[in-house]
């Protein structure tokens, strides 16, 4: 049949947006569910998905695959991360707020160990030990920031000094507290190296470098299929974290236990390690492709928002794994990079590194923003938070990349 894709790419957008009238998601209140409105989103829909998809088989039928918008990817994910650490919707509206936290971040940090899999496989064929310049890089890294943010973390335990002290029992003398202190710092230190970082967002990198050298330990002995089906079996353990409410109670007993000393599963072995070697299996296949993978897209986004609603109202300990963000990641990710308008100019913009400064710098930025706001009790608006938030971290991530450059520019001389 000479039409037979279109007809498909149609069949499957109607089926959607029935579905989405059926649930009452498309209302006649709001005039998107009369029937004239159907029948124009069915067609505007149908028509994009149709171009979309054409493009995306066009650029894999011609093994033109477009790497450069993984790195915006990773731009706009860390402008959601952003959003998500700001939470500035939380008091102001409670829906666009779940369509934040619980729904459309969740696919960010996936994505971001997806693709830092990807790239190290398909670097790892010209330079067969680029993983573990990968990863001491990456040690370096990491380090260097930790140290920045102990001023943070003091700044802020100074300024929370009267909600930390409730918790300090109160019949324990200052020199026993000092000595304490002292004694359990180097522990404190190490742990949260370790695992949970030094600072809230710095976890993603021990859940990358224990997830990297677990994989590069692993190749040289066994199949990676093997370790991509231990990790997610692993990670369904993880997403108990998230499903924590709706499990039986006899397994809550049996996991609490877990929870009790571990706190989390948002670390390398029950979240990172998967999306890792997930990236990097992608990047040892010959080819990558998925017979209508934009559509399977956006039914697999469509899967994440009933997961993201379906949990919104069920106890859970957190919302770190959505087990939709799965095959979300491998639809996104392969739709990302074969999509590619024709004569198509590089837009002139450091995406790659502005991502992963945005993402060491904001929380900074968030802490001394709500300081300043603290000690001249001024307040601002939900829009304008973001764009100031957003624009201070942009600035300062050009400052530091035109002074990295620049160093590097002296040594060279």
């Amino acid at each position: 049949m000479k039409y037979k894709t279109e007809i498909i790419i149609t069949l499957i957008i109607s089926a959607l947006i029935l579905f989405l009238k059926y649930i009452n998601v498309l209302q006649v209140e709001n005039y998107l569910g009369r029937p004239i409105s159907i029948i124009l989103l069915i067609i505007i829909f149908s028509f994009l998905s149709i171009l979309i998809q054409r493009n995306i088989d066009k650029n894999y039928s011609k093994e033109n695959i477009n790497h450069y918008n993984l790195d915006i990817l990773k731009y706009i994910c860390a402008i959601l991360i952003i959003i998500l650490h700001l939470r500035p919707f939380l008091s102001v509206f409670d829906s666009l707020d779940l369509a934040f936290n619980n729904i459309i971040t969740r696919i960010c940090v996936p994505m971001f160990f997806i693709i830092s899999g990807y790239f190290i496989s398909i670097k790892e064929k010209n330079k067969p030990n680029y993983i573990k310049e990968y990863i001491k890089r990456t040690i370096s890294l990491y380090i260097i920031w930790s140290i920045i943010y102990v001023p943070i973390i003091i700044l802020e335990i100074i300024n929370n000094f009267d909600f930390i002290n409730q918790y300090i029992p109160q019949n324990i003398s200052l020199p026993i507290l000092i000595i304490l202190f002292i004694l359990l710092l180097p522990i404190a230190i190490i742990i949260a190296l370790l695992y949970s970082g030094i600072y809230y967002h710095l976890w993603y990198f021990p859940a990358l470098l224990l997830s990297l050298i677990v994989l590069n330990k692993w190749k040289k002995r066994f199949n990676i299929k093997i370790l991509l089906v231990i990790s997610f079996f692993l990670l369904l353990f993880g997403a108990t974290e998230t499903y924590y409410g709706v499990l039986p109670v006899s397994i809550q007993n049996i996991i609490s236990h877990y929870y009790d000393i571990f706190f989390t599963t948002r670390n390398f072995l029950f979240f990172g390690l998967f999306y890792v070697v997930f990236g990097y299996y992608i990047g040892n296949k010959k080819k990558v492709y998925s017979k209508y993978c934009f559509e399977k897209l956006i039914i697999s986004f469509i899967f994440l928002i009933f997961e993201g609603i379906f949990l919104h109202d069920t106890a859970r300990l957190n919302s770190n794994i959505l087990l939709s963000c799965i095959p979300l990641s491998y639809y996104l990710f392969i739709s990302v990079i074969y999509f590619n308008k024709p004569n198509k100019k590089k837009i002139n913009f450091n995406f790659r590194e502005l991502s992963k400064y945005y993402y060491l710098i904001h929380p900074a930025i968030i802490c001394l923003y709500n300081i300043i706001l603290r000690i001249f009790n001024l307040q601002q608006g939900v829009y304008l938070q973001i764009f100031v938030i957003i624009m201070s971290t942009h600035i300062l991530s050009l400052f530091i990349i035109y002074f990295k450059k620049l160093y590097k520019q002296r040594l060279v001389i």
